[in-house]
Formats: C-alpha cells, structure tokens, sequence
C-alpha cells in the first residue's frame, strides 16, 4: 500500500507543480482523482488501517533516526573527552582508539544520511535531497549550473503490463547508464529522483552546448537499446531529455516547471 500511496502522492504532485498555490481542497481532490485511477478506494475499511499502520511505521522510523542522532552526538562528546586526556597525557594508544571510534561515527553517519536522502530502487539522491541539501534554504540553487530531466516515458506503462521488478530494473539500467556515461566524460554531477519516472541530473562547471551535444548523443543511444529481460521479453522504451541552465540564487521552481512542461530554451 505504501508504493501506491507514493505514487498517488507522485502524481498528484506532478499536477499541481505549476500552482503557485496549492489549496488543502485541491490538493485532496487530485489525490482523490489519482487514487481512483489506480483503484484505491480511500473510503474502504482496510484503506484506512493500511494507512495508519504506514504512518505509526513512518513516526518509529523518525524516532529510530532521531535516536541514532542523539547516540552519536552524545558518542561524539565522550570521544572528544577522550581525545583531550589521550593528548594531556601524551598517550597515542588511546588517541589512535579515539581516532577509530571517530572513523566508526563517520560510516554511522553515512548510512544514517544515506537512509534519508537516497533513492531506495535506484540508489540516486531522491527528493528530500534535493530541497534540504542541494538548494539553499529559499528552495534557489546554490551555484550556476545545468540541470538535464530525464523522463522515462514508458515506465508506468511497463510497471503496469510486466510488473514492478521489470520497471524498477529499467530505472536501474537508465541511471546506471547516465552514471557510467558522464563519469567517463568526466563530468561533475548529480543525479536524483524527483518522480517515479523522472530524474534530474545537475551538471556544474560545463559548457550548456557542449553539454547539450553529448546529451543528445546518450539520449539517441537509449532510444536505439533494447533490453532483454531474464524471461526472455525485449523491451524498447521511450525517453525524454530536456536542459536547461540554472543560476546562483534562481528560484528552483522555475526551472523545474519549465523542464518538467517539456519547455525547451531556443
């Protein structure tokens, strides 16, 4: 029930982008709409404990990270207590136990961080990402760059006719693929999942037509793969990309629209 409710959520979201207000009213009435067309009734008895047991799992997940922040700064404290003794007392024994308490507290923190802002199918940044660490906290981009969508067209079609294990390993191979592809160019960049079937790939430090020349060429390559599944089934899907350029203190939203509206800078 979770991944329908976030695809309602997905959806619903999608819709209303270009509302610069969004009513409480309007809101649930697109919810509403999104949740028929995928055939969950919100009225129905089970919807609703579904839904409470996903909102007390969602608070003991807050709480289990809220716990873990607490241990590691109280952990953080002690060690720096350690530190100041080990070093009064000219005892590198102990200072190189604390430095390994502190590599430890480092990887904690890691996966702490990667638990919330990392996408749990494809392992990119996810949304929350985007507005807590990546813009400023106006939701404006930080620095000037280039942000790429990449809009996997066919995802929902192939998510409803094969089966969410095909889809998701599509959305695999496509931002593998992308990875792969800029890395080798040696491209400084970002990726992250901003709906189910769309990415943002925030590239800094390059030129827009060199950029936009060689995203042409990765988006006709997509276009021309074919993947073969285990079962043996070949699947052709449709992509779209768009680019645009983004400036230091621009409103994200903006931008976002634009590509999201498949609005192409001439």
């Amino acid at each position: 029930m979770k991944k329908e409710l976030e695809k309602i959520t997905n959806l619903t979201i999608n819709e209303l982008l270009n509302n610069e207000i969004i009513l409480p009213s309007l809101y649930l009435e697109k919810f509403s709409y999104h949740a028929k067309e995928i055939e969950v009734n919100l009225d129905d008895e089970s919807f609703e404990k579904e839904l409470n047991k996903i909102i007390v799992e969602d608070f003991k997940t807050i709480e289990r990270y809220m716990s873990m922040i607490i241990s590691n700064v109280l952990e953080l404290k002690e060690d720096a207590k350690d530190a100041r003794t080990a070093l009064l007392n000219k005892d590198i024994d102990a200072l190189g136990e604390v430095y390994k308490k502190m590599i430890n507290l480092e990887k904690e923190l890691k996966t702490l961080n990667n638990e919330l802002f990392i996408d749990d199918t494809t392992k990119t940044y996810n949304r929350k990402w985007i507005y807590n660490k990546f813009l400023d906290e106006n939701a404006s981009f930080k620095k000037d760059g280039i942000c790429l969508l990449i809009d996997v067209i066919d995802y929902t079609y192939i998510q409803d006719e094969y089966g969410e294990l095909l889809a998701k390993n599509l959305l695999l191979f496509v931002t593998n693929f992308i990875t792969q592809k800029l890395k080798d160019e040696g491209y400084e960049f970002q990726i992250a999942r901003y709906f189910n079937d769309k990415f943002f790939v925030f590239i800094t430090n390059e030129d827009k037509k060199d950029v936009k020349n060689y995203i042409l060429n990765l988006e006709q390559m997509l276009l021309n793969t074919t993947l073969k599944s285990n079962s043996g089934l070949y699947i052709k899907a449709n992509y779209k990309f768009v680019l645009d350029e983004y400036k230091q203190n621009q409103d994200s939203k903006l931008v976002f629209e634009k590509l999201v509206s498949y609005e192409k800078e001439e």
